[in-house]
């Protein structure tokens, strides 16, 4: 671009000094021509009668060596025939004066004209020659060629050139300079580097669900994301458009890292994490990029500052954590069935030591009768294993927070096609036989009774509790996230298990009267494994 502006620049002005060149030539010559023509000698030479035409008159040898002193390719004498007194050439003198210009100033003008002439094309200036009563009596043309003006104009053209290609030289180097110097503050990178990057973060903040907002090396805030407008925005309200310095401050503390620390803020439970910008930080490159990169010097690292959050809602969190409800509530169902079968194991060790074998047999006898024949015919028609010994170990569960557990098959539950069912079975039984258990608990009967049943390729689920049921009210909003009656940070499981059979195209109903307890239907899409279909059940 210098070189460029330094050119056109060069340009215009040589167009220009041309133009002043000629200009100022012009006004030599006419100046030139109006002293000449106050001369008595040529006054003297245009009155004579008759006007003398000669080349070796003393008028024209003083006129030539006059014409050398002053610089001009040509000093000529005229009459008003139009023919010469004077010429640099001898044979052109008593010819006729050519350009055809000369004709204002045998009418008493002076002015300044450019035509073609036996020396070639001229400047010339013409200035009338009078006599003492005014009459104009001949004129006086002085001029210099264009070669002339020409090798006038190389000169200081020359000059011209030499200072602009110095300026090139200087504001070029001036341009490496400030281009190295931006490079190394934009660490190395192309501005279409940058743009891409900026708008891949751009649209990876925006994505993201977790707030981050970051603050320069002077406290300011320089970004923040839609995620983290709305989560330090009150609860209900819209987005926060502008963050308060108070609250920056809370969040970004004095500055030192954090992990996973717990904050409120404007009523809502966060979980804050912050971290340093570390100084000199570079992108990593690729290819060729990479390369260039390990050969730049090593100190060209721009230095940085300031400080990165990140912040997660609380209670997304404990939502997240219940997706794992169905491992968690597995796991707890297990724990149960292991306590029962140690406390079974204790009784049997016991009666072995005492070596009461009658005792023993009768009472393996009632542990078959009462506890492991009934719950392995229960779960029979569940062919499932994985679901079977999820409903069993539920069983020892209920028994051991003494609920009345009966589980009802209307039907054999072959197993399913895809694994994942299975894992979404258990995940939204667990939810739904948690929920039925704590809404038992402190009642003087509990009850929890689930139906399954598999009809057309879709299978049925109900859960029926005997607790303290749910009025119109309370069974709108029990399906919201985040509501339950049971207290701050609960109420994830109903609304994750209608997000599980949403998913599958299924249907979630709930039933439910004060004071007589809560019935949910569940029905889902159940394609049968192959293997249970080969073996011809029906």
């Amino acid at each position: 671009m210098i070189v460029l502006t330094l050119g056109v620049a060069f340009l215009l002005f040589d167009y220009q000094l041309k133009a002043n060149l000629e200009r100022a030539q012009g006004e030599r010559v006419m100046g030139l021509a109006a002293v000449l023509a106050d001369r008595s000698d040529i006054r003297r030479a245009l009155e004579a009668t008759p006007v003398v035409h000669d080349a070796d008159s003393a008028l024209r040898q003083h006129i030539e060596r006059l014409r050398e002193r002053l610089g001009v390719d040509f000093i000529t004498v005229m009459d008003r025939d139009h023919l010469r007194l004077t010429h640099p050439d001898p044979r052109e003198v008593g010819r006729h004066f050519r350009g055809g210009d000369e004709g204002p100033a045998l009418a008493g003008e002076s002015y300044v004209s450019r035509s073609e002439g036996t020396l070639g094309v001229s400047i010339r200036g013409f200035a009338p020659v009078r006599a003492d009563d005014g009459r104009v009596i001949g004129a006086v043309a002085t001029g210099v060629t264009l070669s002339r003006v020409g090798l006038l104009l190389a000169e200081k053209r020359q000059v011209v050139l030499l200072g602009t290609l110095l300026l090139m030289l200087v504001g070029g180097l001036g341009a490496w300079w400030l281009a190295r110097y931006i490079k190394r503050i934009l660490l190395g990178f192309e501005p279409h580097q940058i743009s891409q990057w900026v708008q891949e973060r751009q649209a990876l903040l925006a994505s993201l669900h977790e707030g981050v907002l970051a603050i320069d090396a002077g406290g300011e805030l320089s970004l923040i994301n839609p995620a983290a407008r709305e989560l330090l925005a009150p609860v209900g309200a819209a987005p926060a458009a502008d963050v308060p310095a108070t609250t920056l401050a809370q969040l970004f503390g004095d500055g030192t890292p954090a992990l996973n620390q717990r904050l409120t803020l404007n009523g809502r439970a966060l979980i804050v994490n912050r971290v340093l910008i570390r100084e000199g930080a570079r992108p990593r490159r690729r290819g060729r990029e990479a390369a260039t990169e390990r050969g730049a010097v090593q100190g060209d690292e721009t230095r940085g500052g300031g400080s990165v959050v990140t912040l997660r809602d609380r209670s997304e969190v404990n939502r997240l954590a219940e997706e794992l409800t169905g491992v968690s509530r597995y796991a707890q169902a297990l724990r149960a069935s292991t306590h029962e079968f140690k406390n079974r194991l204790h009784v049997i060790l016991g009666l072995v030591q005492l070596r009461d074998l009658g005792r023993l047999e009768r009472y393996l006898h009632e542990l078959d009768d009462t506890l492991i024949a009934p719950a392995a015919a229960r779960v029979s028609g569940v062919k499932d294993p994985v679901l079977a010994g999820f409903l069993l170990a539920k069983g020892s569960e209920a028994r051991e927070r003494r609920i009345e557990l009966e589980v009802e098959l209307e039907s054999d539950i072959p197993a399913a096609a895809e694994e994942e069912v299975c894992h979404l079975l258990v995940t939204i039984i667990g939810n739904l036989l948690e929920n039925a258990f704590e809404a038992v608990a402190g009642r003087d009967e509990r009850h929890v009774t689930l139906t399954l049943g598999l009809d057309a390729g879709a299978l049925s689920l109900h859960v029926a509790d005997s607790g303290c049921g749910m009025d119109a009210a309370q069974r709108g909003e029990v399906l919201e996230q985040g509501v339950s009656t049971k207290g701050e940070g609960r109420g994830y499981g109903l609304a994750m298990v209608r997000a599980h059979v949403d998913s599958r195209g299924g249907h979630l109903a709930i039933y439910s009267t004060p004071g007589r307890g809560t019935l949910v239907e569940v029905t889902l899409p159940y394609a049968v494994a192959p293997s249970w279909i080969t073996d011809g059940v029906t």
